[in-house]
């Protein structure tokens, strides 16, 4: 064997141990590389297993808040530090009006009206960083409704205590404010109450001396002498002064209102059937004109009022305007019920209606001299009569039982001439949108 072929040996066998020695390194790390990844597969199955419970605790605690956002009765809206709303539950949207799934991820200036004052809302807690608790804030909606909120706003903080956004909170106060305005109603009431109570006896007693003693001067008088007619001039008077008495006393008693469901299609035609079988001197002829092709003759009106209370009223708004026509003429009565829009738009200044609320609206119209500028602003209140031989109580005493209804009533001087009367009375809007926009009308020509 020559020297090249024992070099060439010795360099295969020093080849060979290196290539057993890189492979016996290889199994070495091969055996670590199994071990470690057998120790790493298990933490990670019991990292997953924590992951697992941690997001079922989380699913749990977001359905949870999530069940209790839809079962409250108070609106809630979240938004980020970017202002987007973040959540709005079922009772923000139904105070609102605002369809449920529309405003997330929406900017709250361009989704929720802001109201007045204007710092009572999520959005401006979030760039001022002030709260508000318990804050009274108005609202007029889209739909021309104001609706009337108690309104409380909190910070939001991420797991690091940096604020992350703002959530305001918000009950319904439209009832409430119905209920002060019925306070306030009756407050006053009781008031000129206890001053009619005190007019009755400091004045029925005198009156009952004077109208006793001119009946004892009228006995002993002849009738063709000239004194028996100023006797029957005095004994008049004291019924005169006895009538406006009671009918104080009556203006300020707190009426016990007896409500009934009514068909108010109807309960017109009974009134305006009473008022001329009890009137029959007040017009000539009385025409009733009902348009029965209206669809609310097979889907009524129907109210929830006292149905004797507001066959007076329009007793009295009927021979008022039968005696502006002064038996020529004609007047004529219509109703129909509003869309709750159209009726928040019109009336919303003078009657706060709940979220389930809308009004009908009766006009009584004559084809009279009309009212002038001092009669549209005072006709309602007590002792303002435009009559020579009125108390000015009537309009006054149909006012209140309006009012305690939850209504309204206005007069105003007509387009074509003539007066006209509108009585607003409440209505629940799952008995009244059958009739929207409907209407019917009944004549009364003379």
């Amino acid at each position: 064997m020559g020297m090249s072929e024992t070099t060439s040996v010795a360099n295969f066998t020093e080849s060979y141990a290196s290539f057993n020695r890189l492979v016996n390194s290889l199994q070495r790390q091969y055996i670590e590389l199994n071990d470690e990844f057998t120790v790493q597969n298990e933490r990670l199955v019991q990292v997953n297993k924590l992951l697992v419970a941690a997001t079922s605790e989380t699913l749990a605690a977001t359905e949870f808040l999530n069940g209790i956002l839809k079962s409250i009765s108070a609106g809630v809206i979240a938004v980020d530090k970017a202002g987007c709303i973040t959540h709005f539950n079922p009772a923000a949207s139904r105070l609102l009006g605002i369809p449920l799934k529309d405003p997330t991820g929406k900017l709250y200036r361009d989704t929720i009206p802001v109201g007045e004052p204007i710092e009572a809302n999520a959005l401006r807690a979030s760039e001022s960083g002030q709260t508000v608790e318990g804050v009274e804030k108005r609202v007029d909606l889209s739909d021309g409704s104001r609706l009337y909120l108690s309104v409380s706003t909190a910070l939001l903080h991420d797991k690091d205590g940096m604020p992350s956004g703002a959530v305001e909170m918000f009950h319904d106060l439209t009832k409430v404010k119905k209920m002060e305005q019925e306070i306030g109603r009756l407050a006053a009431l009781a008031a000129l109450g206890e001053m009619a109570a005190t007019i009755a006896h400091e004045v029925r007693n005198p009156l009952a001396g004077i109208g006793g003693f001119a009946s004892l001067l009228k006995r002993d008088i002849s009738p063709d002498d000239p004194r028996h007619l100023l006797v029957t001039k005095i004994i008049r008077g004291v019924d005169s002064l006895n009538q406006t008495v009671t009918t104080l006393l009556n203006y300020t008693r707190n009426e016990s209102l007896r409500r009934e469901r009514v068909d108010y299609n109807g309960f017109l035609q009974s009134a305006v059937d009473h008022f001329k079988a009890d009137n029959p001197a007040a017009v000539v002829s009385l025409l009733i004109r009902l348009d029965h092709s209206a669809p609310h003759n097979a889907l009524p009106v129907v109210l929830w009022c006292d149905a004797i209370l507001c066959r007076q009223v329009f007793s009295n708004l009927l021979l008022n305007a039968a005696e502006a026509c002064r038996g020529v003429g004609e007047i004529v009565v219509s109703y129909r019920c509003l869309p709750r829009q159209l009726a928040a738009q019109r009336y919303g200044d003078r009657i706060i209606l709940g979220l389930d609320e809308t009004l009908v609206e009766t006009i009584f119209s004559d084809s009279g001299p009309g009212l002038s500028r001092e009669a549209e602003k005072n006709l309602f209140a007590p002792f303002f009569t435009t009559k020579v031989d009125g108390n000015g109580l009537g309009l006054a005493v149909a006012a209140k039982v309006i009012k305690a209804h939850g209504g309204d009533i206005l007069a105003r001087n007509g387009k074509n001439g003539g007066a006209e009367f509108v009585v607003l009375l409440p209505t629940l809007l799952d008995t009244s949108l059958r009739a929207l926009n409907d209407e019917t009308e009944i004549k009364v020509e003379s």
